[in-house]
């Protein structure tokens, strides 16, 4: 019966930790505490928090290419167009790789940095124990700024001419001038706002402790609130839907972004955080099963 309990254990061993999939899904192992991913078209990057490293997998198939050891407590990601930006939280630093995983430049930055946003040139930093974003210019890592914003920022979007910050402890999101960092506006929003993303022209809310996502024009109006599954976290636009992690549900809802109907749910795996999406294609990092899922 012992031996009968061991042989069990370790298929279940073996079926959680191998690479698995089926016509639409496919799960591959990474390293401990994944968080931020990110791709570069080719490639999808993983920020392993526990492990300090980059895990890089081929977009095509999920084999890992290498895995590269970054500061302590990697929890977000950018890709810049040229090179992969990584925010060490503890390290109060951000990375920046070029896509072989080599270290081009170390930057300092606020305390607690655990969000990113690359955009016209420029890294935007959410520093979450700061209450702060910083400007990188991403060419060198010159800080070009450091504005005040909310408790807590987690999470960041542009519509082009203003970066819109996630407040988790404020409740709000706070609207910076591209520019010159200059405060445009302040809005509330649900319980524990997280995740953002831009529509091109509407701004979706992940409320973490709201259960839901609220669409915002970019002037603060509320025009809508949809249910999502538990505890929704990072929020991705891609041709026409918007995608939510619910971390506490294990899925990602889908949203059809002109009108909020809830297009059906995919189901991933343990605890997902992370969220990235290149064409049809969706990519979550499953924090509680040390995996990145594949639909």
């Amino acid at each position: 019966m012992r031996m009968n309990r061991l042989i069990i254990s370790a298929l279940l061993a073996l079926f959680i930790m191998a690479p698995a999939s089926d016509a639409q899904t496919a799960t591959f192992p990474v390293g401990n505490g994944p968080e931020g991913v990110a791709t570069d078209g080719a490639n999808v990057f993983v920020a392993n928090q526990f492990s300090n490293t980059v895990t890089k997998l081929s977009a095509s198939n999920g084999a890992v290419v290498g895995t590269y050891t970054v500061g302590h407590r990697p929890v977000a990601l950018a890709f810049d167009g040229a090179s992969i930006w990584v925010a060490n939280y503890l390290s109060n630093n951000v990375m920046k790789l070029d896509t072989s995983g080599a270290v081009v430049g170390t930057y300092a930055v606020g305390e607690g940095p655990g969000g990113l946003l690359a955009t016209n040139g420029n890294i935007w930093v959410a520093n979450r124990n700061s209450d702060t974003v910083t400007k990188l210019r991403a060419s060198d890592g010159m800080t070009l700024g450091t504005y005040e914003v909310g408790t807590r920022p987690i999470s960041m979007t542009t519509d082009g001419e203003h970066i819109y910050v996630t407040n988790n402890n404020s409740d709000t999101v706070t609207k910076l001038n591209e520019s010159n960092g200059v405060v445009a506006g302040t809005f509330p929003v649900g319980d524990g706002p997280f995740g953002i993303a831009f529509d091109g022209g509407s701004l979706w809310v992940a409320n973490f402790g709201s259960n839901d996502v609220m669409k915002l024009s970019p002037a603060g109006m509320v025009t809508g609130t949809y249910k999502t599954g538990d505890g929704p976290l990072s929020a991705v636009f891609s041709q026409g839907v918007v995608y939510v992690v619910n971390n506490g549900g294990d899925s990602v809802t889908k949203l059809n972004a002109s009108d909020g109907a809830n297009l059906g749910s995919l189901t991933v795996g343990r605890s997902p955080i992370g969220l990235v999406v290149s064409g049809s294609t969706v990519w979550v990092t499953n924090s509680g099963h040390n995996t990145v899922t594949k639909r």
